[in-house]
């Protein structure tokens, strides 16, 4: 069985939890596998037996282990998203929402992957067109966790038309809206004051940011919904970011389309606890992180 890992140099120190993966992973009796150039960033990795450098997309993998924090994990499904297998992570982070795999407890987590005694999640992701005036395409991304939009580099508040399925809900002035899956919902989302759902859920959830109304409502339509931003004129171009990452450039009466990707992303879950106790415990887990640096 092979064994895609993907390590962020920044988080494992000279690839030391890489290096331990492959050897516990080639121990057990499966494939550790390396992204091409590795082995010339890590040579270390080439006195491992069993150790593959490969192109992923070429290489029939069991599952792809991403090394460091839950930004690691989602630069590796945004890679990797289109290839039939599994995700894991194993945690270098503050909190790791998405790694199932704490470094203490590595050696018995990947046992179990490889026995193949756990659950697999099938999350629901987004995808997200911006048009312009005109209706002429500027930019499609995927994401599994959250499209911000949000305030650009001058504070100005941040005005936005939202409509679901057609109807305009509301003129939304403030800071900015999150619009995310239930994998997002305990990211961004969650800060912002949205709800927590559970990860195998469908539904879409929109969030504002800051509202400067006198309510603030988050909305949550269905997994078949359309969500609709629309800009107006506007004097300080607000930001657009798919988990994260840059995108296009927005403009006046641009408008975003937000939809459910037709295809899920699996991740690997090995714990037994309940999801909701693994989130207050996650929390807690941030607040000693910081104060422990």
């Amino acid at each position: 069985m092979n064994y895609g890992i993907c390590s962020n140099g920044s988080r494992d120190t000279g690839y030391e939890t890489a290096i331990k993966t492959a050897q516990i992973l080639s121990g057990l009796g499966a494939v550790p596998v390396f992204e091409t150039g590795m082995d010339e960033t890590c040579p270390k990795l080439k006195e491992i037996p069993g150790v593959v450098f490969a192109d992923f997309p070429k290489t029939d993998l069991k599952a792809i282990i991403s090394i460091g924090g839950d930004g690691t994990f989602l630069s590796k499904v945004a890679k990797y998203r289109e290839l039939d297998t599994e995700f894991v992570g194993i945690n270098l982070g503050s909190i790791g929402f998405l790694n199932e795999i704490m470094i203490e407890s590595i050696e018995k987590d990947l046992a179990q992957l490889v026995s193949g005694d756990y659950d697999t999640i099938d999350r629901t992701q987004l995808i997200c067109e911006v048009f312009d005036k005109d209706g002429k395409l500027k930019g499609t991304s995927v994401c599994l966790n959250d499209i911000i939009i949000v305030r650009g580099a001058k504070p100005h508040i941040t005005t936005l038309v939202l409509s679901i399925d057609g109807q305009i809900i509301e003129r939304f002035r403030g800071d900015g809206l999150v619009v995310s899956t239930a994998t997002g919902s305990s990211a961004y989302s969650l800060s912002a004051g949205g709800p927590i759902l559970m990860p195998n859920m469908k539904d879409i959830i929109v969030t504002p940011i800051c509202s400067h109304t006198l309510n603030g409502y988050t909305y949550v339509a269905t997994s078949e919904s359309e969500i609709r931003i629309s800009l107006e004129e506007i004097e300080s171009a607000p930001l657009i970011c798919p988990d994260g990452r840059d995108f296009v450039d927005l403009e006046s009466y641009d408008y975003v389309v937000i939809r459910r990707y037709d295809r899920v992303l699996k991740t690997v879950c090995l714990k037994k606890d309940s999801f909701f106790s693994n989130v207050r415990k996650k929390i807690v887990q941030r607040g000693y992180f910081y104060e422990n640096r």
